[in-house]
């Protein structure tokens, strides 16, 4: 958070001129992203939300502002497409700011909450229907105009051999800290292999891939999604990876860095909210080996973005934002888990037709 705020002034600042702000204007930290620095701006009864991208991950801002803007211009005025935040240009057209042409603005829709931990089923279920939605309405989208702006994101057999990688550098001296998550992940390896190649065997479609409930707004009233939000990963991809997330952020009670792990499992009952919700956002516009699919994608999103933090937590922490030392550890212990009492709760459950 600290680093989040040091940073605050830098941002207005490359946005105060070009969307004529006036000098009272203020800035405040917005959301709890793991990569970009993202802020609302106050300017009297203006409201917009401002986003520095993280270069060192997405090295080329302008390539997430085309893939996002064909989105948003091929769902605009779509009858029945899920509304996307969209980007907001200043008085001269221009979208990026700043002196690495790193800073952006988007859209600010009022009235509308986010969610961070699940309180019941039925969230759950609006949720994978406004996600499925989404998705169905880009299947008539061409994916390979997509820019790959993180190739291999979800690549079981790329995130294995990072993992590999960065327990052979050790590069922190932190192995022997996590010496029984390092055993734990080596024991899944061969479902790994088994994941890669469901993978390769699906269809392509435009996918999310950051399904989190915190991308989506929630009307405060109705409790129906307003929006879904940040655009900066959708990529060509399987459909099974945008379940997983789901899966992964929605059905354990307690948050992804969450230290009761005890309390971290797998609730059967959001595990079918989620399932019936998605099938019914497609609408029978997804094949039977993409439904087929999707329990493995549960799966296989929760024990990636495990391996993930544990990778991160060897390396150093020099991907994910950390709030203290250790937290990357926390959350790949949480992750494991959650991966685990899914193995065991949900596995054996079929996804209706």
């Amino acid at each position: 958070m600290d680093s989040i705020l040091r940073n605050m002034p830098d941002i207005l600042e490359a946005i105060r001129a070009p969307y004529g702000l006036s000098d009272t204007a203020t800035i405040s930290p917005l959301g709890n992203g793991h990569i970009n620095r993202t802020a609302l701006v106050s300017d009297g009864k203006r409201r917009m939300v401002a986003q520095q991208v993280n270069t060192a991950v997405f090295t080329r801002p302008r390539d997430l502002l085309y893939n996002a803007r064909m989105i948003e211009e091929h769902l605009f005025g779509k009858e029945g497409a899920l509304r996307v935040v969209r980007h907001v240009p200043d008085s001269q057209g221009r979208f990026l700011h700043g002196p690495q042409e790193d800073v952006r603005v988007l859209e600010y829709i009022p009235a509308t909450t986010t969610v961070e931990v699940l309180k019941e089923p039925g969230q759950a279920y609006t949720a994978a229907q406004g996600f499925a939605r989404f998705s169905r309405q880009l299947s008539d989208f061409d994916a390979s105009k997509l820019v790959a702006v993180l190739p291999d994101f979800h690549s079981p057999d790329f995130r294995w051999r990072q993992f590999l990688d960065a327990l052979e550098r050790d590069a922190a001296g932190r192995a022997g800290e996590c010496a029984g998550e390092i055993a734990f992940a080596m024991g899944v390896e061969p479902l790994m292999r088994d994941w890669q190649e469901l993978m390769n065997k699906l269809p392509v479609r435009v996918c999310h891939n950051d399904c989190k409930i915190n991308n989506l707004l929630f009307h405060k009233e109705s409790g129906a999604v307003a929006a879904i939000i940040d655009l900066d990963t959708c990529m060509p991809g399987p459909v099974l990876t945008d379940f997983g997330d789901l899966v992964r952020t929605c059905c354990s009670p307690e948050a992804e860095d969450s230290t009761r792990l005890e309390n971290v499992v797998a609730r059967p009952e959001v595990f079918r909210a989620l399932t019936e919700g998605y099938m019914d956002g497609w609408r029978g516009e997804i094949t039977r080996a993409e439904i087929d699919s999707l329990v493995q994608g549960g799966m296989m999103m929760c024990f990636i973005i495990g391996l993930r933090f544990l990778t991160d937590f060897l390396d150093g922490d020099r991907y994910f934002a950390i709030a203290h030392p250790g937290h990357n550890l926390e959350r790949a212990r949480n992750q494991l888990r959650l991966f685990d009492s899914l193995r065991t709760r949900v596995a054996d459950h079929a996804v209706p037709a």
